[in-house]
């Protein structure tokens, strides 16, 4: 019985506090969300681009936010905003022509996740030669699912 009523009055006092503990994310989302927009804060920008993918699942506003980080120079923000773009479009699409912009430049800045991801965008659109390239260069920077591409598509 005790026990019961500790649990009690343990589930009541954290039911009280939830109102404040949400309040105090959306204050911390507000400064977060203004210093991506005011002060191009790129990590800030990928951050909220993580919140709305991740919590919110909110695919288009989390690409925006990618798209700011990867322009002000966060690469996974290119990385995680060309794959959204991926799955959205189609090989050729606008979507696939974008993606392939962020891929590169994140690619050419060192993010072996973006090379490993140009391959299979290259390899979507039936472009082996050029994917081979991507994954070859994916597993000199390390990225060993880059190498197994490599390895398998080389045969």
């Amino acid at each position: 019985m005790k026990k019961l009523i500790i649990l009690t009055v343990l589930a009541v006092s954290i039911f009280i506090q939830a109102p404040g503990i949400w309040a105090e994310e959306d204050e911390i989302t507000q400064k977060k969300r203004a210093l991506c927009e005011e002060e191009k804060n790129s990590a800030a920008c990928f951050q909220m681009g993580e919140r709305y993918r991740i919590i919110e699942q909110d695919y288009k506003t989390a690409l925006n936010f990618y798209i700011k980080a990867c322009d002000d120079g966060y690469m996974t923000g290119c990385t995680n905003g060309g794959i959204l773009l991926v799955m959205k479009g189609t090989p050729y699409s606008k979507e696939f022509k974008q993606a392939r912009k962020m891929f590169i430049k994140a690619c050419e800045a060192g993010e072996d996740p973006s090379c490993f991801n140009m391959g299979s965008l290259y390899f979507k659109e039936g472009r082996q030669k050029r994917s081979l390239q991507y994954y070859l260069k994916a597993c000199d920077m390390g990225n060993r699912a880059g190498c197994a591409k490599h390895k398998r598509l080389s045969r």
